[in-house]
């Protein structure tokens, strides 16, 4: 199983045109909204594909929702956010072509109603430490601005994994190059037993693992800004091809009869989306994100409408291997089965 985490794009701004979605349509919540000017904005189809990184703080998501109204987007950051792409997007045609083969889903929200490292903590653990604000890890490398206060003890899923004799690696591009990595991003790096373990490996590993048979059972791989999609970190295009090349890596190597790929995006970023995220406890969920299933085993040219979020991934791997569920939030959420044909 390998997990791609990709960044801040919201399910209507990549997928919101795709056929047989529930996705931008007049009359839904926030469709026509109010600038800081008083004009009245709807969505737009945008015309470039490097955008500006937009507020996507706890508060900021908060604030833009509108207690489900999602209707201040337009008004607290700015009529950018209201954009969003199709088929016809430069790059755009490959990442469609991808959910257009395997499975999708229209009902997936971030966790938690927050950025990193909130998301990524809950798709291995299920539980954040109650501090659904950005944070950077008590462990280095890289964490130069405000910190956890001690290095996180409870249970994650690399832990149940190695107690049943599984390997597991979280795969970053550019780890220790600190003008690129991103030590939030990484859950793992915030846990006192594995935060300078070998599981945690830069992403040039990946190719080798692949070819020489090691690839553990469970890989997570997060690409940096440039390759994540990240708005502000360059073209939304050199993302696709980035996760295109990736995909098709994988598609090439003997382990693709029996893998599935699942990417996420780890939050959506300030972009609108206009389907009001479920409250199913205090931090969320936040607004809605795309999900790929991209495997042998996945159904073809599927839009799964079942609600799920990013513990759903970490129920799929626990359900996969005969591992139990870490905590009661973890019991929430529903798994990825309907995305599959097994």
């Amino acid at each position: 199983m390998v997990v791609v985490i990709m960044q801040n794009r919201s399910f209507d701004h990549l997928f919101g045109a795709f056929p047989g979605a529930n996705g931008i349509r007049a009359g839904v919540p926030g469709f026509s909204q109010t600038t800081s000017t008083g004009a009245t904005v709807t969505p737009q189809l945008l015309t470039t594909t490097s955008t500006p990184d937009l507020p996507h703080t706890r508060n900021d998501f908060l604030r833009v929702v509108d207690s489900g109204a999602m209707d201040k987007y337009a008004l607290f950051n700015g009529v950018t956010s209201m954009g969003h792409y199709d088929n016809t997007s430069p790059g755009l045609s490959t990442l469609w072509g991808w959910a257009q083969q395997f499975a999708l889903a229209d009902n997936f929200f971030p966790s938690v109603m927050g950025d990193a490292p909130s998301n990524q903590l809950y798709l291995v653990a299920a539980d954040d430490n109650n501090t659904p604000s950005t944070l950077q890890p008590f462990f280095p490398p890289c964490n130069t601005q405000v910190k956890a206060t001690a290095g996180y003890t409870f249970m994650h899923v690399g832990d149940q994994l190695a107690a049943k004799g599984l390997q597991w690696g979280w795969y970053a591009e550019d780890l220790n190059n600190c003008s690129l990595y991103v030590p939030q991003e990484n859950p793992f790096q915030f846990f006192t037993d594995v935060h300078s373990s070998p599981n945690i490996k830069d992403l040039s590993n990946f190719a080798a693992d692949l070819g020489s048979g090691k690839l553990p059972a469970v890989a997570y791989v997060q690409p940096a800004p440039a390759h994540s999609m990240h708005p502000g970190s360059g073209a939304v295009t050199n993302g696709i091809t980035w996760l295109d090349g990736f995909i098709k890596q994988i598609q090439a190597s003997p382990i693709w009869p029996n893998t599935a790929i699942i990417v996420i995006w780890d939050s959506s970023g300030g972009w609108w989306d206009h389907v009001p995220p479920p409250q199913v406890d205090a931090q969320g969920f936040g607004p809605r994100v795309p999900m790929l299933v991209i495997s042998p085993f996945a159904k073809k040219n599927y839009i799964s409408h079942v609600q799920m979020d990013d513990v759903s991934i970490l129920r799929f791997i626990q359900g996969t291997f005969g591992l139990q569920p870490l905590n009661a939030r973890n019991q929430i959420s529903s798994d990825l089965g309907d995305m599959f044909s097994f």
